[in-house]
């Protein structure tokens, strides 16, 4: 379910998004969580946004990726990219390649700020 932002019209996701098999994007951006399961295969160009957390037990390749929550990542799972999150669990078995990793942080913070310059100002009375 999206609804549409009241400052831009841009549509915004605010449910879970659930990956099964592959799905290239450019981007991914929910308020939910990103569930990637065992067989699921995520290859996003630009970057990934989770507000609620993520989870794989499958594939994540992606170049930024923010979490505002827990980051998990299952026995399985492979990761390719850099994150922001302030949590981590990661399983025995878990490979991570080529990634830098910033946690404990508050990505989503910078997202706020930048999204408050870009309101437009309340007019004085």
């Amino acid at each position: 379910m999206s609804v549409p932002c009241p400052a831009c019209n841009k549509s915004v996701l605010i449910e879970d998004v659930v990956v099964s098999s592959y799905k290239g994007v450019l981007s991914v951006e929910t308020c939910g969580k990103l569930i990637i399961r065992r067989r699921g295969r995520v290859v996003a160009q630009h970057r990934v946004v989770a507000h609620e957390g993520i989870e794989v037990e499958g594939e994540l390749d992606c170049r930024q990726v923010l979490s505002g929550g827990l980051v998990r990542l299952g026995a399985k799972a492979e990761w390719r990219g850099d994150l922001r999150a302030p949590a981590l669990a990661v399983a025995a078995g878990a490979k991570i390649r080529a990634s830098h990793f910033r946690v404990p942080d508050d990505p989503l913070d910078d997202l706020r700020r930048l999204a408050a310059q870009d309101e437009p100002a309340a007019p004085r009375a």
